[in-house]
């Protein structure tokens, strides 16, 4: 981004905290960044201030004087739906805002320095410019099956969402999907996951794999059923989908590498996603799609740099903005979008996108795609992470 686009770049920080408000507003990462900022220290003023001036970002604490941080984020979403939404908390609320509504883009948990601030910022609104780009809005806008008879994809996502849902509550809507369920069944009693072919009923299944896990595997399984691809795209289609199960196995196993059980189970659920756009290419592109897909193998080309040249955006910016649409978390978006770039949004040690990217190349070499060519490995991100080069001799 030019320092002339970051000139225009307008910032409102609600915090009552006099002395953060000026470590965050004079601080040198803030000035390098060249957004003009705004502080307030109260919801009520906040509002105020958005009365006479539409602002990019809006940054609020949860707790404000008058009018608290999530009521302000919610005014600004319904009238400012463009605008990019922050929520400051305690670590204590982490537990409540764990499970993300769409009310803001990124929750941020104090402390939090001003380079830990700009550098989230910066993250979103890079991920948001990339995914809004016209090209990927009007490839999903003229795929009218995304938009027609949505009404079990929409339930799923608002029971999967609701902060108080439990397997019960997620049960009796995945199990209104024969499809979901015979492929969260086959997955469930997999050798890879140790159970032996023990797995008997959808609770069970949800109580193993995890809510998310379930959730993400169901979302894949209806999106391929609502595009309603003809056979030869359909057999396409199950490879990418098979591709993604792959690729969440491989994430499972970089617990080996010293990752965290909390990053490994995430980037393990939302592996299951990162080529949903590849499906869409296929409902609006058809034949002229799965013709760029041969065309990759016959020049060794990985199948999302022809999409760049071709349509002026790739699957993964397409997926992350279906999942924009769809009021996925913003981690998910994150990751889906930058998979195959993660070097162009930097962030330090294991993040979703790096895990991401491995996860994805690993499988791709594990295991042969024969539609299209695999993704390239990069090697500065295992030297970034300090693994070993010869790193994907340890996966099964």
């Amino acid at each position: 981004m030019s320092s002339k686009a970051k000139k225009a770049i307008s910032l409102l920080l609600a915090d009552s905290d006099t002395k953060f408000l000026q470590l965050i507003s004079n601080h040198p990462a803030l000035q390098e960044a060249g957004w003009n900022i705004k502080t307030v220290k109260s919801g009520d003023e906040a509002l105020s201030a958005l009365k006479h001036s539409q602002f990019d970002i809006l940054i609020a604490n949860l707790i404000l004087p008058k009018t608290p941080g999530d009521i302000l984020l919610a005014h600004t979403k319904r009238d400012y739906p463009n605008s990019l939404r922050f929520l400051i908390h305690e670590a204590e609320d982490s537990n409540s805002l764990q499970k993300g509504t769409g009310l803001a883009h990124r929750y941020l948990e104090k402390p939090i320095t001003p380079e830990r601030l700009v550098q989230s910022v910066d993250q979103v609104l890079r991920t948001q410019l990339r995914i809004r780009r016209k090209e990927v809005v009007q490839i999903v806008r003229d795929t009218k099956e995304l938009h027609i008879n949505t009404r079990p994809m929409q339930e799923l996502l608002k029971t999967a969402d609701d902060p108080n849902c439990n397997i019960d509550d997620l049960i009796p809507v995945v199990s209104q999907h024969p499809t979901a369920v015979a492929t969260i069944f086959q997955i469930a009693n997999t050798a890879f996951f140790g159970t032996g072919g023990r797995i008997e009923t959808i609770g069970e299944a949800i109580q193993m794999l995890g809510m998310d896990f379930v959730r993400n595997l169901a979302i894949t399984e209806l999106a391929k059923k609502q595009l309603s691809l003809p056979p030869g795209l359909q057999e396409i289609a199950n490879a990418i989908l098979k591709h993604s199960i792959d690729t969440s196995q491989c994430g499972l196993q970089m617990r080996q590498f010293d990752v965290s059980m909390k990053q490994v189970q995430r980037l393990s659920s939302l592996a299951l996603l990162h080529d949903l756009g590849k499906l869409v290419l296929l409902k609006n592109k058809g034949d002229d799609y799965a013709d760029i897909l041969g065309r990759s193998i016959e020049n060794n080309r990985p199948c999302w740099r022809l999409e760049q040249a071709l349509f002026g955006c790739d699957h993964a910016a397409i997926g992350a903005f279906l999942f924009a649409m769809w009021g996925l978390p913003e981690n998910i978006i994150r990751a889906v979008a930058w998979h195959h770039e993660p070097l162009a949004l930097p962030s330090d040690g294991f993040s979703s996108i790096s895990l991401l990217h491995l996860a994805n190349c690993t499988a791709h070499i594990k295991n042969e795609m024969p539609f299209y060519f695999g993704d390239e490995l990069n090697p500065d991100i295992i030297n970034s992470l300090g693994l070993p080069k010869d790193f994907i001799k340890e996966f099964d």
